[in-house]
């Protein structure tokens, strides 16, 4: 494990004891379990898919957050608030964390690794043989173990209420939308809301809007907590807030530990007083110096400051080790993205989307608004002219731009088909934001625009919902036709 971070002056005094696969560690008072971890020198939180390569810490890529605590597997770490004597176990390791041999796959060719190893010709579908191998396949994935018998079917009752307006996103925009209303208003956030709203709002905070149903008249909100009860709302109007989020540049290293979006890195060193790094340089677009001086007037040491599109590479074996930027290597042990800015397109596709066997984006309702920076125009994809082969899509599910560019070359361009050949954006991610990766790749494979290119349905419910609190709704629907 790395060395410990040395936290900024304005960090929590107060220290909660907990254990990382039952090593005694320590955080301070208000931690996600994330920043706890990231803060004592623990960057590789866990690993990819297939070629089992380092994952952590990033807002952007969820794989890398992804842990079991107290015997509940796939928590994500940086909505999970640490409290005393917390029981964390990593997962993807085998047979131990300290001696994983797993990590040998980094050693094959990826090539041997492309999407349709997993299902060879030689050993028929369902055969006693076909089994074994399955199991075997799960098992190399190292993927978690299902929770402990008795910890299984909890179900987690949930509740249904109804809203004239419902409001997603805490931030100015979401604020002041809920503010300005009448009637009963719901404000769904996944922090805390940038302003207070007005006595009228009922504030979900620590929720993640995970759903639109209905053509947008019924929302679903799952708490961060998965003991805590999920919230289905029936909305006569909806305002989506949700703001942007910055995409790392398609580069090699781009899903190194150490490599962080700026919401992730601003919340490291502002809300945890936990730098990013001891070195520390920010890439991005228009906002990428109001990030660096945010960061450096927090205490945080920002090396380097240089546009996203100019990146050719982040450096690095197992964690960043630098960065190369119009032919220049920078020294740094972590990147911070400021932009390129795109918006999450999930809860807007959701509500607009017609279809069956494969929903088709449609035109938003009238009953639903999108407003502040969720309602600006996406910036382009960082790429860099030449293209390195090495570069992932997608980090969850390893898939690499040579393996884009093999279905490309076959004719093969529908975003649709490349997500089913490939499993890109079919991981955590949920296709956010490996898809909008995905129609760049395909955009300048075919010269058409991204938006003409387009994207695979981003269906419902989010990954934010478990199957705890999805039966715990089942009172509430079931009923219905």
């Amino acid at each position: 494990m790395a060395q410990a971070l040395a936290r900024l002056a304005h960090a929590p005094a107060d220290e909660v004891s907990f254990r990382l696969d039952g090593r005694r560690m320590t955080g301070r008072h208000g931690d996600t379990v994330a920043a706890a971890l990231y803060g004592a020198g623990r960057r590789r939180l866990g690993h990819s898919l297939k070629h089992h390569a380092p994952r952590g810490l990033s807002g952007s890529f969820p794989a890398g957050h992804l842990a079991t605590v107290e015997g509940i597997p796939h928590c994500r770490l940086d909505r999970m608030a640490l409290v005393e004597g917390l029981d964390v176990r990593t997962e993807g390791a085998w047979p131990t964390p300290g001696l994983d041999l797993l990590a040998l796959a980094r050693l094959a060719p990826r090539r041997w690794l492309w999407a349709g190893f997993e299902h060879p010709r030689a050993i028929p579908n369902g055969a006693p043989l076909w089994l074994l191998w399955e199991r075997m396949l799960a098992r190399l994935a190292g993927g978690a173990d299902a929770a402990p018998r008795a910890r299984a079917g909890g179900v987690v009752a949930g509740r249904r209420i109804a809203a004239d307006l419902v409001v997603i996103g805490g931030g100015p925009a979401g604020c002041a939308a809920a503010a300005a209303a009448s009637g009963r208003v719901v404000l769904v956030t996944r922090g805390v809301p940038a302003s207070p709203p007005g006595s009228h709002v009922e504030v979900l905070a620590g929720h993640e809007a995970c759903a639109l149903y209905r053509g947008g008249r019924l929302a679903a909100a799952a708490p961060h907590d998965p003991r805590a009860s999920a919230v289905l709302i029936d909305a006569a109007r909806v305002v989506l807030a949700t703001g942007r989020i910055s995409v790392p540049p398609l580069v090699p290293g781009a899903a190194l530990p150490g490599v962080l979006d700026a919401a992730t890195a601003l919340a490291l060193a502002g809300r945890h007083g936990v730098p990013p790094g001891r070195s520390v340089a920010v890439i991005g677009t228009r906002d990428r110096d109001k990030v660096a001086e945010r960061l450096a007037g927090l205490g945080v040491a920002v090396v380097a400051v240089c546009d996203a599109h100019d990146v050719t590479a982040v450096l690095g074996r197992h964690e960043v080790e630098g960065l190369l930027a119009n032919g220049r290597r920078i020294l740094c042990d972590a990147v911070v993205h400021a932009g390129p800015w795109r918006v999450d397109p999930a809860l807007a596709f959701q509500a607009a989307a017609g279809g069956e066997l494969r929903l088709s984006r449609g035109e938003l309702p009238g009953h639903l608004t999108v407003v502040g920076d969720a309602a600006l125009p996406p910036e382009p994809i960082a790429m860099p002219a030449q293209l390195d082969g090495a570069a992932y899509v997608c980090p969850c599910m390893d898939v690499t731009l040579a393996e884009i560019r093999h279905h490309l070359k076959r004719g093969v361009t529908h975003v649709e088909e490349l997500k089913r050949l490939t499993g890109c954006g079919m991981g955590a991610c949920q296709g956010v934001p490996c898809w909008d990766l995905l129609a760049a790749v395909v955009a300048r494979a075919t010269g058409a625009s991204p938006e003409a290119v387009g994207s695979p349905s981003y269906r419902a419910p989010r990954g934010a919902l478990t199957f705890g609190q999805a039966a715990g709704l089942a009172a509430s629907t079931e009923s219905e036709p």
